[in-house]
């Protein structure tokens, strides 16, 4: 399989983790509870894969390592510890800001390599980075008020992660 496959497959399950969340209310909680973890479990696992097959450039394997043992420990937390919607959104909003700072942090790291960079996947990954970051804040302050519209901020959240990694596994593709 492609290396950038894996890291598709990846973000196709972080996509459709961010819509199960959308979708919540009406595929039901029981099926949420199952489907959002699942799917970041899987995601995790081609994001190990993903970082195995990215032989060349050592930063980049070390932090898609790092992010699919994140993924991975982040499904089996939500999946075994959040009893409640408040709960489930709390856990979410520490993930997000871990992932936020995780892109931004490896965007600065690749900044200082003498590595070729592609301006559009370090734009991209700097963005997804602080929507993340910010929206991990406007994820908590909407759940206090109202935890539905907190899971619905979340859920956009992780649908624009997900299509980050789609869009720079497209770029990785395109330069390859």
């Amino acid at each position: 399989m492609n290396k950038t496959n894996y890291l598709s497959l990846s973000g196709l399950s972080m996509f459709l983790a961010g819509v199960i969340m959308l979708l919540s209310e009406t595929i039901g909680g029981h099926i949420a509870k199952i489907a959002v973890p699942l799917s970041f479990f899987v995601g995790g696992i081609f994001a190990l894969l993903f970082s195995q097959a990215n032989k060349h450039h050592n930063i980049a394997k070390n932090f898609h390592l790092l992010q699919g043992l994140g993924m991975i420990a982040f499904a089996v937390v939500i999946g075994t510890m959040a009893h409640s919607l408040e709960g489930f959104l709390k856990f979410v909003t520490f993930f997000l800001m871990v992932y936020g700072l995780f892109e931004l942090m490896f965007s600065f790291s690749v900044l200082r390599t003498k590595y070729k960079i592609d301006k559009s996947i370090l734009a991209t990954r700097l963005v997804v980075g602080l929507i993340n970051f910010i929206g991990a804040f406007v994820v908590f302050m909407t759940l206090l008020k109202n935890p539905y519209k907190g899971l619905l901020v979340a859920g956009i959240l992780v649908v624009l992660g997900g299509l980050g990694f789609l869009f720079f596994a497209n770029r990785i593709k395109n330069l390859s």
